[in-house]
């Protein structure tokens, strides 16, 4: 009779001594940190006009769980109906993610306002503000991905059209002509994942 309980207690065993625990606390440590950012940079983040209705896509609701993909559908569509045009891009992500991504789309960024930055947990973020033109917004749009977790689209006035928060937080700001049209462009049941954001 085999002793089924005790091989069970022995590949668990082995499998807890292949874990760094120094590496996985501070993963989590970082984690928590990213987390405590990110509910500051929804906090402090972009606004957009008062005459607009600001919009989140509710990740629940979404017909599918693609979300990066989504989001990208999502925002681009958001970008086309939108009355204001989008003048710079604030961005934000893990370099290495993103060269991995497009090399060619992190070199865009880069020639348009963005940096490299040093960093010690990694080989560095992409990080700044850009000057917006077709070939940056579009290479902003490829990065809807995990790693990349800051894009606002922003007028003229520094005033937000969509902003990506983290990896998975979306705002958009319509007007309400602007929003029906989104509806009409957008799939219905993906169009029911935006939502205004005290819904």
């Amino acid at each position: 009779m085999s002793d089924d309980g005790g091989d069970g207690a022995k590949q668990l065993q082995d499998a807890l001594d292949k874990v760094d625990f120094d590496e996985l606390t501070d993963s989590l440590a970082e984690g928590i940190h990213r987390a405590i950012e990110m509910d500051e940079d929804v906090e402090s983040g972009p606004k957009g006009p008062a005459n607009e209705t600001e919009y989140v896509l509710h990740q629940d609701r979404l017909p599918s769980d693609r979300y990066h993909e989504l989001a990208r559908t999502v925002t681009e569509a958001v970008l086309s109906v939108s009355p204001r045009t989008v003048a710079e891009v604030e961005v934000g992500g893990i370099a290495d993610f993103l060269r991995n991504r497009d090399e060619a789309a992190v070199e865009t960024l880069l020639e348009n306002g963005a940096s490299l930055v040093e960093s010690p947990t990694n080989d560095g973020t992409i990080e700044g503000r850009c000057t917006a033109n077709p070939g940056v917004v579009e290479a902003v749009l490829t990065f809807y991905m995990p790693g990349f977790w800051q894009a606002w689209f922003l007028d003229a006035d520094g005033k937000a059209i969509a902003a990506r928060y983290d990896d998975r937080i979306q705002h958009y700001w319509l007007p309400e002509p602007g929003y029906a049209e989104l509806g009409e462009r957008l799939d219905s049941d993906l169009f029911s994942a935006v939502v205004p954001k005290d819904t």
